[in-house]
């Protein structure tokens, strides 16, 4: 059985304008975490784009 493929954007919450308070550092010392200003959470910055995605 065949793989399906997924669509991959080439945009992610790191490039977004509404995308601020970087933290949670990893291993290497790379943040990988950030607030939207759209989510009561905290998302991750190489998640794929939301609709709200405007660019930096």
């Amino acid at each position: 059985m065949a793989k399906k493929v997924i669509p991959q954007s080439k945009y992610h919450c790191r490039g977004c304008k509404h995308s601020y308070d970087w933290h949670e550092k990893d291993w290497k010392g790379d943040v990988f975490m950030c607030r939207c200003k759209f989510s009561q959470w905290s998302k991750f910055l190489n998640r794929d784009i939301c609709d709200k995605f405007e660019k930096r």
